[in-house]
C-alpha cells in the first residue's frame, strides 16, 4: 500500500506529537505550517520536511491535512487555505478539537475534500512522552462517514482506540474532558494550597498527595468510579464532613458542591442509606451545622 502523505497545521503540543505519531507510524509529513515561521521550522527541522506560514504550500501535495490550531483559529485557517487553493477534492481534513463542529472545516468540504474531527482524548505536556500516551488512548471520531472511517485507521495505526460523537454532542463531551482533566489539575492544586496552611511548600504538598491521587486511579481503573469511592461520605460520617468544612477558610461551595455529588454516587454505592444522605445533604446545604 502506498504511504499516505500528511500535512500538519499548527506546530503547538497537538501539532507536533501528531507530527511525531505519523511519522513513528508510517506515514510521509510533507511539512509543518503555523502562525509563526520559528514554530514551524522547529517542528519541521526533527523530520527534515518543508516549514511555513502560507499553509496552502503545505497542504497542496498532502492526502491528510490535520488543523492543529486553537479553536478560535480553525475556521479562518481552514478558509485561508482554501481560498489559496490548498485543499481539492479527495483529500482528507480533520481538526484535533473536541468542542468544534465540523462546520468549521467547510471551507474545505465545499473543495471536495473528506472533513472530520479526530480529537485525542488526552493531556498533552511532557514532550517526548506524550507520543507513549497515544498508545491506548482514546480518540472522538465526528463528520463525514469517509472522514470517520479514514479517521478509524489512523487512531488503529497509533495503536489507540475510537469512538464516534455528533456535532450536538460536543459541548458534553468536551466538558466532561476538562472536568477529568484540567479540574483535576485545579482540585490538586487547591488541596496543595491547603496543605501549606500548616507548613508544607508546594512541592512538599503536591508529592505528599499524589500517592493519594494514584492509588485513586489505580482503584477506578481495577474496579470503577462507584466502587472506587472511599472516604468520610462513602461512611456516612457527617460530623467528619461538617468539620471539614468548619476548617475550610476559603472554597467552601466547592466543597459542598463536591461533596453533594459525592453524596449520590455514594447513594448509588450502597455504602449509605437515604436518611443517611438526607443528613450529609443538610450538613452541606446548610454549612457547618454539627450532628
Amino acid at each position: 500500500m502506498k504511504t499516505k502523505t500528511v500535512a500538519i497545521v499548527g506546530a503547538g503540543k497537538v501539532g507536533s506529537v501528531l507530527a511525531k505519531a505519523f511519522h513513528s507510524h508510517g506515514y510521509e509529513l510533507v511539512g509543518i505550517a503555523s502562525r509563526t515561521f520559528a514554530s514551524a521550522t522547529k517542528l519541521a527541522e526533527a523530520f527534515k520536511v518543508p516549514a511555513g506560514t502560507k499553509a496552502a504550500d503545505i497542504t497542496q501535495d498532502a492526502q491528510i491535512v490535520m488543523i492543529a490550531t486553537p479553536d478560535r483559529y480553525i475556521y479562518s485557517v481552514v478558509q485561508e487555505i482554501a481560498q489559496d487553493g490548498g485543499f481539492r477534492p479527495g483529500q482528507l481534513v480533520l481538526h484535533t478539537s473536541g468542542a468544534s463542529s465540523v462546520d468549521t472545516l467547510s471551507p474545505a468540504s465545499t473543495a471536495g475534500a473528506f472533513t472530520g474531527g479526530l480529537h485525542p482524548l488526552q493531556s498533552f505536556a511532557e514532550g517526548e512522552k506524550n507520543l507513549e500516551k497515544m498508545m491506548g488512548s482514546y480518540f472522538a471520531l465526528s463528520g463525514q462517514e469517509e472522514a470517520i472511517e479514514q479517521g478509524k485507521q489512523i487512531v488503529e495505526k497509533f495503536g489507540g482506540h475510537s469512538f464516534i460523537i455528533s456535532d450536538k454532542d460536543k459541548p458534553l463531551y468536551h466538558a466532561a474532558a476538562c472536568i477529568a482533566s484540567n479540574y483535576v489539575v485545579a482540585l490538586l492544586h487547591w488541596a496543595a494550597h491547603i496543605y501549606g496552611q500548616f507548613g508544607l511548600s508546594s512541592q512538599q504538598a503536591t508529592m505528599a498527595l499524589l500517592p493519594l491521587v494514584q492509588g485513586t486511579l489505580d482503584n477506578i481503573e481495577r474496579s470503577g468510579t462507584r466502587d472506587a469511592l472511599t472516604g468520610p461520605i462513602s461512611r456516612g460520617d457527617g460530623i467528619t464532613i461538617a468539620n471539614h468544612l468548619k476548617a475550610l477558610e476559603q472554597g467552601k461551595e466547592l466543597y459542598a458542591a463536591l461533596g453533594l455529588c459525592t453524596v449520590d454516587l455514594a447513594l448509588e454505592k450502597g455504602t449509605i442509606d437515604k436518611e443517611q444522605s438526607a443528613i450529609l445533604r443538610d450538613i452541606l446545604t446548610c454549612g457547618e451545622r454539627l450532628l
